[in-house]
């Protein structure tokens, strides 16, 4: 029974998983998130493959090749989640680095499991597995302090069901399987396999969507062109009161001004004010909108003589900054240049 329940769950998993890959190969293949939910689908795929009922284990080569293709497979998940939930997300060395140790004492693991090499010390599992539990905590503080200054509402609500199933992968995969693995080895597989084949599920689920129209050979009315981004016309009076407090009352001065604080010098309720700045203004976080004014407000400044020799760090936090990091990144996003460089083209 246990071959059975273990086949069925495990391969079910494994089609949806590539179901999924082809999906957003044919649909999604431009999206950075897409890209990433790939990867980690590759890798769960072959997470699956590698770690069967004992009766249902591959042939040498093909079992060595799943076995060291789900090594990232936790990496792959921190790079998906950041994609999703930062908008500025790319790889830079520390992305880099972090796979190198997580992946590299797991690899050598493998290579112990396979009898390739010598069995390695237990501290480098161990120092593995205690860094894929740290890149899940800090996927769930992401996910979770970014949550109220993003402006896309559906966005806001996916980050509570991302954090569920994150919670899930630390309790029932990370945490689980060290303390129950060694007495229940079977039942921990499928059990893994049981989580991959929920998410995946889900996954497939939110990638697909029934088009009527083909079940009738129809074509698909194309939706009439309009402006990326509109005030509606009831939202005008809120849209003059925002600018007002922006551009008159220079509000964006305020550190650690919070959209909450910004609803309630307008008067308004927070959730309208998000969906204005997002849907009528084309911002997809409020820092982002924030930041526009004090990025502004700061080369104002620089082209002021007066003001020639007073510290960049200074004049960004006269318009709101807390530190120098997050203004040059902010400034470098929105200006192609750091502050330095162009406050330095200014005096050329």
């Amino acid at each position: 029974p246990m071959l059975v329940l273990d086949a069925l769950i495990r391969y079910s998993a494994f089609a949806l998983l590539l179901m999924l890959v082809v999906l957003i190969m044919r649909d999604a293949r431009r999206s950075k998130p897409a890209r990433y939910a790939a990867l980690l689908a590759v890798s769960a795929a072959a997470l699956l493959l590698g770690t069967p009922h004992p009766d249902l284990v591959l042939p040498v080569i093909p079992n060595i090749v799943v076995r060291f293709l789900d090594v990232p497979s936790i990496i792959f998940a921190w790079w998906f989640g950041r994609s999703l939930f930062e908008d500025e997300f790319s790889l830079g060395w520390l992305e880099w680095l972090v796979l190198l140790i997580v992946a590299i004492p797991v690899a050598l693991f493998r290579l112990s499991e396979l009898e390739i090499i010598e069995m390695i010390p237990n501290w480098l599992i161990y120092m593995s597995a205690f860094t894929s539990i740290l890149l899940m905590l800090h996927l769930m503080f992401i996910t979770l302090s970014g949550r109220n200054d993003d402006l896309i509402e559906s966005r806001r609500r996916a980050r509570m069901n991302f954090l569920i199933a994150l919670s899930l992968l630390i309790v029932l995969i990370l945490i689980g399987e060290r303390v129950f693995y060694a007495d229940y080895p079977l039942e921990v597989n499928t059990s893994r396999a049981a989580i991959i084949l929920v998410l995946a599920f889900w996954g497939v689920l939110w990638m697909l969507r029934m088009e009527v129209e083909k079940l009738s050979f129809e074509i698909k009315a194309k939706a009439v062109d309009e402006a990326p981004h509109t005030i509606d016309p009831r939202d005008q009076g809120l849209f003059e009161a925002l600018v007002e407090q922006m551009e008159v009352h220079k509000v964006y001065t305020e550190a650690g001004l919070s959209i909450r604080a910004l609803a309630d010098k307008l008067s308004t309720p927070e959730h309208r004010l998000r969906a204005l700045i997002n849907q009528g203004m084309g911002y997809r976080n409020f820092s982002a909108f924030v930041n526009n004014y004090r990025i502004e407000a700061v080369k104002v400044s620089m082209q002021q003589p007066e003001n020639s020799r007073i510290p960049i760090l200074t004049l960004a936090m006269n318009v709101g900054f807390n530190s120098l990091a997050p203004f040059n990144r902010a400034f470098s996003s929105l200006s192609g240049e750091t502050p330095s460089e162009y406050r330095a083209r200014l005096h050329q």
